[in-house]
């Protein structure tokens, strides 16, 4: 196997793990909302703030971004 496909196989991996994150992310925020224990609400905000964290990391890793590439894109 060749070390470009190699590459793309790799982001393959990570907008896959990505992907489950938003998942994730999207489930605990629903959830959030809906419970009417307001400690266990917001530590589910707390869990979906991790999860889209590491979504973002994942994306960076992906497209071989640093947080200073998207400072100056104005993204």
């Amino acid at each position: 196997m060749q070390k470009n496909d190699l590459r793309e196989q790799e982001k393959g991996w990570l907008l896959a793990l990505a992907q489950v994150e938003d998942l994730a992310e999207k489930k605990t925020k629903i959830y959030a909302r809906l419970l009417t224990d307001v400690a266990i609400a917001k530590e589910l905000e707390t869990i979906s703030f991790r999860h889209q964290k590491r979504k973002k990391a994942l994306e960076q890793l992906a497209f071989g971004r640093t947080e200073k590439d998207e400072e100056g894109t104005g993204k």
